[in-house]
């Protein structure tokens, strides 16, 4: 009798055994290697991440959808945005008093794009993400 309970629950303890897919990261650490400042007159430059204000590393976290500074947290770069995220593509955008920003990482490669747009100047940012642990 015994052995029959242990054999009927066998599939059970094995389904609870089994590694289950992971949901997707709640956060991509990005590494920005090129900016450029872009104006209607002057077309586009590139230029440091210092003038620009942007830092080398940024974390795109998707659930409170916000961009961070640096990779481990630290304050939200600009306020917190809409997200759409599926299997290929992570779209974040948001804003700051009159500044907007975006963000597009392809998942498959890891490359990243993204803006920081103001009247009359844009900052265009280039750069990969990895899913953060």
């Amino acid at each position: 009798m015994r052995i029959l309970k242990i054999v009927a629950l066998a599939p059970f303890a094995a389904m609870a055994l089994t590694p289950v897919k992971a949901h997707a990261s709640p956060a991509y650490a990005c590494a920005v290697h090129e900016v450029f400042e872009c104006t209607a007159v002057s077309g586009c430059k590139r230029v440091r991440h210092a003038e620009a204000g942007i830092p080398p590393m940024v974390t795109l976290n998707v659930k409170e959808k916000n961009l961070f500074s640096g990779l481990f947290g630290g304050g939200a770069l600009l306020e917190n945005g809409d997200v759409y995220n599926d299997e290929k593509v992570l779209i974040m955008r948001g804003r700051k008093g009159l500044q907007t920003w975006t963000a597009v990482v392809e998942k498959p490669s890891g490359a990243m794009s993204g803006s920081i747009s103001q009247a009359g100047r844009t900052f265009a940012q280039f750069g990969t993400c990895e899913p953060s642990q």
